[in-house]
């Protein structure tokens, strides 16, 4: 990819992290992330797609699981500590974007055994 698109693509990608954790902390709980479900899967689905494309393929399937997440709670309503799993999760997600090396398995298992 070239370098202006790698550039575009990273402020892309970092600013739908920020805007889902703008979401996220106008949460309380698992039913009021819930409730902002269809706003979060905006921005997720976003950085599912440019992630693999920008060489980020950790951020790639930690945003792909997290989708996941939404989307089975969409479907069937607002499931077990979500809250705190998408907090960890866009913690995760700027620091891989930021390049600070993270082993993301556990919190991929985490996001996994929650739906």
């Amino acid at each position: 990819m070239s370098d202006n698109f790698l550039r575009v693509a990273q402020k892309e990608v970092k600013e739908d992290i920020d805007d889902i954790e703008a979401i996220i902390n106008s949460c309380k709980n698992d039913s009021d992330i819930s409730a902002s479900a269809i706003r979060i899967e905006k921005h997720l689905h976003k950085i599912k797609g440019l992630s693999p494309m920008m060489g980020q393929n950790d951020l790639g399937e930690i945003s792909q699981l997290a989708d996941k997440l939404i989307k089975h709670i969409m479907a069937k309503g607002p499931v077990r500590d979500s809250y705190q799993i998408l907090l960890e999760s866009v913690k995760t997600m700027k620091q891989l974007l930021n390049g600070d090396a993270q082993n993301t398995e556990t919190l991929k298992e985490k996001i996994k055994q929650a739906f």
